[in-house]
């Protein structure tokens, strides 16, 4: 690519801090800045904010029930207060929906198990969850009623996961942050107090300075940390792939939280259009973050998943759309499944206004957030014009 080095408006200036990616946690790292009264600026590589992982989730904002299994108890607790947050904050965007589970005889937790971590939910959420009654399940969207033992009713939430994000990084904007669209972050260095960074617009060089570096590129993560100098370390992460599909096939009563062949927990989701949104999957991804894409033997399991519970089935003809996305876990010996979903926050003295946000859920991006601006502060101090904006308070 030809690069040359003319000036826009933006050049020489300085910030407080630059945010690299308009995901949903940078968006909500931006937010949060913004509204302390840090002057904010976000460079973003796509076109819009959302358009990487986070807008390839399960679109659910939820406390993660599956969580209590593993005992990440304070993980659950963060999300369903950050769901009651967005709840109020965003109500066009984020709505409570019903969700069923099956429990058949052959299913792997038994229906005092399932009572025992819908219980512990409740005390969290503070919503009831009910067993559903016989006469019921006939009006469950065709759910196969063979071998049945029972079936529960909670609640959680469902967004749009690209719209959310994006009402964020609008929202800092209103609060004065800049963002920088289909720009390519190139590298940073550390000059006295400050980091110079240099990007590419319209095959154009640009550069800015900042006194705080946070990089939130999810699956790029170290491919950005491997250009800001000096290098802050971070612990060994992977990649967890996970692929959705899309079905022109109509599910009105809820969300079906099913346990597919392989005992992992699937969900089976009304969608736009009247459509159905099925996921997710989880492999470990070793190639590069940009070249991911679902799998034939992905999108088969998630048809055999529907079909193994609805009576009219589906075939790969009844797809319409299908996606993947990279889940940002710390390495360890276990199972995708129990992996930690808890943000990581990477800073330390040797790399002074340096921070990493690595992983993280879109329910509790808030949260993460207000993490990263106690950082933020320690490494800066107050901004020049402070401002007590509380980020719960902020509607969407």
């Amino acid at each position: 690519m030809s690069v040359n080095n003319s000036k826009n408006i933006l050049d020489n200036q300085h910030y407080d801090v630059v945010i690299i990616g308009a995901g949903i946690q940078g968006a909500g790292v931006a937010q949060a800045a913004a509204a302390c009264g840090y002057k904010t600026l976000v460079i973003e590589k796509f076109s819009q904010a959302g358009m990487g992982t986070s807008c390839k989730s399960s679109k659910l904002i939820h406390g993660g029930l599956r969580y209590l299994e593993s005992g990440q108890f304070k993980l659950v607790k963060e999300c369903l207060t950050e769901r009651k947050i967005l709840l109020k904050n965003a109500p066009e965007l984020v709505k409570l929906i019903d969700f069923y589970i099956p429990v058949y005889k052959n299913s792997l937790r038994p229906p005092w198990l399932i009572w025992i971590g819908l219980f512990i939910y409740s005390l969290f959420s503070l919503k009831k969850f009910t067993r559903l009654k016989k006469n019921e399940w006939s009006s469950l969207d065709g759910l196969k009623l063979d071998n049945i033992k029972t079936v529960f009713k909670y609640y959680d939430a469902q967004t749009d996961d690209q719209k959310l994000t994006r009402a964020v990084i609008h929202c800092a904007q209103k609060l004065g942050a800049t963002v920088l669209y289909d720009a390519n972050f190139i590298e940073s260095s550390a000059q006295q107090n400050n980091h110079r960074l240099s990007y590419v617009k319209n095959q154009q060089r640009h550069y800015v300075t900042c006194r705080c570096i946070v990089n939130c590129t999810g699956p790029w993560v170290n491919s950005t940390q491997e250009k800001i100098s000096p290098l802050l370390k971070t612990p060994p992460i992977e990649l967890v792939a996970g692929t959705h599909i899309i079905l022109n096939k109509t599910i009105s009563r809820g969300i079906y939280y099913l346990e597919a062949a392989d005992k992992r927990a699937v969900f089976v989701m009304p969608w736009k259009d009247a459509s159905t949104l099925i996921g997710t999957t989880e492999r470990l991804f070793t190639a590069n973050a940009d070249s991911v894409a679902p799998t034939e033997e992905e999108k088969n399991y998630l048809l055999q998943t529907y079909n193994q519970y609805f009576k009219a089935s589906a075939s790969e003809e009844n797809i319409t759309a299908c996606f993947t996305g990279l889940r940002v876990l710390p390495v360890s010996e276990q199972s995708a499944f129990n992996k930690s979903r808890e943000s990581l926050i990477i800073h330390n003295a040797s790399s002074p206004g340096l921070v990493t946000l690595i992983g993280g859920k879109l329910t509790a991006y808030r949260a993460s957030s207000e993490e990263v601006l106690h950082e933020i502060k320690k490494l800066l101090g107050a901004p020049e014009t402070p401002r007590d904006c509380d980020t719960k308070k902020i509607p969407l």
